[in-house]
């Protein structure tokens, strides 16, 4: 009952975003402004605080291989079949954007700080981060790619001022450092307590106004690839690589069962590509996420605990 404890908690607080909405209580921009101050305060502040406080010298091998692997396995496959010419641009980019940004951070840090009593709160801080210097990079990558708005190495410039890509570098780079200020770190802490509860709050607001059944539509395929595709992959990598993963190939699982991430949408608009479908792939893969991660939840128990 652990697995269905923590996903009701997370469903009342998506509940709570949408009535939010519904009552009127909050607009659609409120929502906007709500999901900025996660995105370049909240997240930034936890990530930074949690990733500097760990040993990063320390990092166990078997995490990054779990957390990594499988979304490398499948952007690789993908850009393969791109190259031979089995996929055309658009569903190769629409697909490749499914797996590349998931919600390791507004929903995977919330899902795991109740889950099991937030045994594994500290690996999905972690895992997001690893995921979200994966993520960020191959997502602005794809949708340059996307636009061709500009030539050259322009972009990268948007990858190293991205906020979550800054706290998590400044983080790892404190964490080698051994740099600790204690009064910096009790500020960022109180910051990044909001992070969790506020982004699941947002999801349910990002729901009602994004959810319609033509949107659905059009993203159902690749909210489908997502959700089967990314944890069969990590089934397949913990299987080969990590044996003996243990309890960790429980979490290597569920990790790889998050939705896709509210960002994508943003980014969408910003490049204005696909904007239908990405809000699509959001609303679809966080609904089901509560029946997925249920499933991967006594599938992985069944796999790592016997």
């Amino acid at each position: 009952m652990e697995i269905l404890s923590s996903l009701f908690t997370i469903l009342m607080i998506v509940i709570a975003g949408g009535i939010s909405r519904i009552s009127g209580i909050f607009k659609e921009k409120d929502a906007k402004t709500l999901s900025s101050f996660v995105y370049y305060f909240g997240l930034p502040t936890l990530f930074f605080g949690k990733i500097s406080a760990l040993n990063i010298r320390q990092l166990d091998p078997q995490l990054v291989i779990g957390t990594l692997g499988p979304s490398a396995l499948i952007l690789i496959i993908l850009l393969a079949a791109k190259l031979v010419g089995l996929l055309e641009k658009d569903p190769f980019i629409l697909l490749s954007l499914s797996i590349s940004f998931g919600s390791y951070a507004f929903f995977g840090v919330a899902f795991f700080e109740t889950f099991q009593g937030g045994r594994w709160f500290a690996s999905a801080i972690l895992a997001a981060s690893l995921l979200g210097l994966l993520g960020i990079i191959t997502t602005i990558i794809l949708f340059e790619y996307a636009s061709r708005k500009r030539k050259g190495w322009g972009f990268v410039s948007k990858i190293f001022s991205n906020p979550l890509m800054l706290s998590i570098l400044l983080g790892m780079l404190s964490s080698l450092l051994q740099v600790r200020i204690p009064a910096l770190d009790s500020a960022f802490d109180l910051v990044g307590q909001t992070a969790s509860g506020t982004a699941i709050f947002v999801l349910g607001m990002f729901i009602h106004d994004r959810f319609s059944p033509a949107i659905i539509h059009r993203a159902f395929r690749y909210s489908l690839f997502r959700m089967t595709v990314l944890p069969l992959a990590a089934l397949l990598i913990t299987g080969i690589f990590l044996p003996e993963a243990g309890e960790l190939g429980q979490f290597i699982i569920l990790e790889n069962g998050m939705p896709a991430a509210i960002a994508l949408v943003v980014f969408a608009e910003r490049y204005e590509y696909k904007v239908a479908e990405a809000a699509g792939m959001v609303s679809l893969t966080s609904l089901f996420s509560f029946l997925n991660l249920t499933a991967l939840y006594y599938l992985s128990r069944s796999l790592f605990q016997g």
